[in-house]
């Protein structure tokens, strides 16, 4: 199953969505913030609350001086002009909402209404009118005042806003802060799932295969199995048969050569089938290496001299440089040592020798058998030791093709490897290459009284 699409994974995925929606909104009502702060008008309510007091101010100055005669009326309406445009600047735009939310819209427009009800009067104002001058001068005063309690207002309502602002820029922080820590957690979580259900997935392929091998392995197993007990059977059957129907007209030498194929046969089936046992108990652990001291010399001795009367003579030993005693699993090396000779005999000519050396090679004990025989094919070379593999040259020989195999994994076991060198057509020369455990003394007398 794969890990993205599984229930885990999908809630995972959709607590990051979750997560990242809500970071992203926050990042938004951050900007939208601080959007806020900086476009915020109340700098523009005082600066130009300023400028209407200064303005106010300056007409104050402008009416005493035209009193006295000094500026002519147009520069006196000029200043007038000039404050109502002032005033004229909260009456649009967005200081009007600017100067409502502060609560002075009430005092602006009666600004406006004072200084519509001067302008009327300011028309005919002659620089003798005493009362309508000090009145003018009044109402200037008047507004300058009101204009500075509306800066005033603009600068603290200016300093709570953006206190308020600064309020919500750390909330939203702390927001994002904790989203991220979130959305992090999230992403992990999602790694993890993702992560374990691609091993559980690699795992369930690797069993996959690991079943389709055993059962491709099955499968040759069993075709080569029969076969290779089908011909033995054969023999048995057919000498059983003739010695039924002919056993009372038989010459002895016949029906000792009948005996002896019948015996043949049933020795074949039992190496075989202790092939066969032997490779499935080591797949299953049932066979343990145990080392101990043991005589190589005896032991390759013992193999050759059971093997059939007839092949006996055909085995040349060359053991000089084989060290005597060395620690190994008698049992395992027995067994690797009997199927490179068997193997050797069966795979060459019934009048060609096969040579069995051994040596030391450095800090390992190297035991060689070499024979004459079909050889291996050099495309064939690097399967020979796969089970149920054999080569083509092979093709009209009995074997299963479990023997290499057998004797690779002993190898294994003692710590050491099968070197295999062939021509095809020529021969072959397999070797045991393994480390040389020394044996003390007391362990070899010990051996030896065994």
């Amino acid at each position: 199953m794969r890990p993205w699409i599984s229930r885990p994974f999908l809630v995972a995925a959709l607590a990051l969505t979750v997560l990242f929606v809500l970071l992203l909104t926050a990042v938004i009502r951050l900007a939208v913030n601080e959007n806020r702060l900086s476009g915020e008008p109340a700098e523009g309510v005082i600066w130009f609350s300023s400028q209407g007091q200064y303005e106010a101010m300056r007409l104050a100055d402008t009416i005493l001086l035209y009193e006295s005669g000094r500026i002519a009326h147009d520069d006196l309406v000029l200043r007038f002009d000039l404050l109502d445009s002032r005033l004229g600047l909260f009456e649009a735009g967005h200081l009007t909402r600017r100067i409502a939310d502060m609560g002075y819209d009430d005092e602006v427009a009666a600004l406006r209404t004072t200084l519509e009800s001067h302008r009327v009067g300011l028309e005919n104002m002659q620089p003798g009118d005493t009362t309508a001058v000090l009145e003018l001068h009044e109402m200037a005063q008047s507004v300058a005042q009101t204009l500075r309690d509306l800066a005033n207002a603009g600068m603290l309502d200016g300093r709570d806003r953006q206190e308020s602002v600064r309020d919500g820029r750390r909330r939203i922080l702390f927001e994002v802060l904790g989203y991220l820590l979130a959305t992090l957690l999230a992403g992990v979580l999602v790694a993890i799932i993702v992560v374990r259900g691609l091993r559980t997935t690699v795992r369930a392929e690797a069993a996959l295969q690991h079943e389709r091998e055993i059962s491709r392995l099955h499968r040759a197993f069993t075709s080569v199995v029969s076969h290779q007990f089908r011909t033995p059977l054969s023999i048995i059957d057919a000498s059983a048969q003739r010695m039924l129907r002919r056993g009372s007209v038989m010459s002895p030498d016949e029906i000792t050569n009948r005996v002896n194929k019948i015996r043949n046969a049933c020795q074949r089936l039992t190496r075989l089938m202790e092939s066969t046992l032997n490779a499935a108990r080591l797949d299953q652990g049932e066979i343990s290496f145990h080392a101990r001291p043991s005589d190589l010399h005896q032991l390759i001795t013992a193999v050759c001299e059971s093997q059939p009367d007839e092949d006996q003579t055909r085995i040349v030993r060359s053991l000089d440089g084989l060290p005597r005693m060395a620690m190994v699993d008698t049992t395992l090396l027995e067994q690797a040592v009997q199927n490179l000779i068997s193997n050797a005999l069966k795979y060459s000519p019934s009048s060609r020798s096969i040579l069995v050396r051994g040596g030391k090679w450095g800090d390992h004990v190297i035991i060689e058998v070499e024979d004459f025989g079909v050889g291996i094919p050099a495309d064939e070379l690097a399967f020979i030791s796969e089970r149920f593999f054999r080569a083509r040259t092979a093709e009209g020989i009995a074997g299963t093709g479990i023997g290499l195999n057998f004797v690779l994994q002993i190898m294994n076991l003692h710590g050491g490897k099968l070197d295999i060198r062939s021509v095809e057509g020529k021969g072959s020369t397999f070797s045991l290459i393994f480390p040389h455990r020394q044996v003390d003394q007391e362990q070899t007398v010990a051996a030896h009284a065994e």
